[in-house]
């Protein structure tokens, strides 16, 4: 994308909304996550603050501040590089919402591991449109590292869904 036609991304993307938005998000996930026990609310309160630091730099590049142009260099965001040539259809970034919306569907049914290698191999047969080999080695890799980080590695159990929890929909 040249300079000139860096001006046909539309003012809300190139605006300092979409980082001030994460940071509402971050700021809300952490704030939330404090309403758990100690242990459950690590993880949350990890992506949180990551969620924070990446939408801090991402507000620094989109303002002119000292050090705003080293920022956008270093990170490679600014509308102007070739990587971002490109400006997605409303319907296709709707599209992508509702693959995440499914995600979470998939965890709060049936739980993190057996959704996460399912939604990988779909998403990159389906969206990506790589081969089914490709996709199911993916979801393999995926379902490797969950097993072998969190239930075997850490002792966590990750979350088993309302199908298989006790009680189950009456635990929420």
């Amino acid at each position: 994308m040249t300079k000139a036609n860096s001006e046909t991304v539309p003012y809300s993307v190139r605006s300092i909304y979409p980082a001030l938005t994460i940071l509402v998000l971050a700021a809300a996930v952490y704030f939330w996550s404090q309403s758990y026990g100690e242990v459950a609310r690590r993880l949350p309160s990890l992506v949180a603050i990551t969620l924070t630091g990446l939408a801090v730099v991402d507000l620094w590049t989109r303002t002119k501040l000292p050090g705003s142009e080293m920022m956008r260099a270093f990170w490679g965001a600014d509308f102007t590089r070739r990587e971002m040539t490109h400006n997605p259809a409303v319907k296709k970034e709707l599209g992508l919402m509702a693959w995440i919306g499914g995600c979470f569907v998939g965890m709060a049914l049936i739980g993190i591991l057996p959704t996460m290698p399912v939604f990988c191999v779909l998403f990159t047969r389906i969206r990506s449109q790589r081969p089914l080999k490709q996709a199911v080695f993916v979801g393999l890799i995926v379902l490797g590292f969950e097993a072998f980080v969190f239930e075997l590695m850490l002792n966590y159990e990750l979350y088993r869904g309302l199908l298989f929890e006790d009680g189950g929909v009456s635990n929420w």
